[in-house]
């Protein structure tokens, strides 16, 4: 009897685990170096932490000042 749980978790964690390689052989096929994926990757995620921070500064402010209002 076949567990389908286990080889559906199986077929993710193979899936999850190949697709880094995957991508880079299709970007290195399209014409894009390595290193430009990686540098427009950190630009993206660098822009987004800081929009996450900010939100996150906006929403304290936004708290203490309907605190002080009270």
């Amino acid at each position: 009897m076949i567990n389908t749980q286990h080889t559906t978790e199986s077929v993710a964690d193979m899936a999850l685990k190949a697709s880094p390689p995957a991508s880079v052989s299709v970007a290195t096929l399209a014409g894009y170096q390595i290193n430009e994926i990686l540098m427009w990757a950190t630009l993206i995620y660098t822009i987004l932490m800081i929009g996450h921070k900010l939100v996150t500064i906006w929403k304290e402010i936004q708290a203490n000042s309907c605190k002080c209002k009270l």
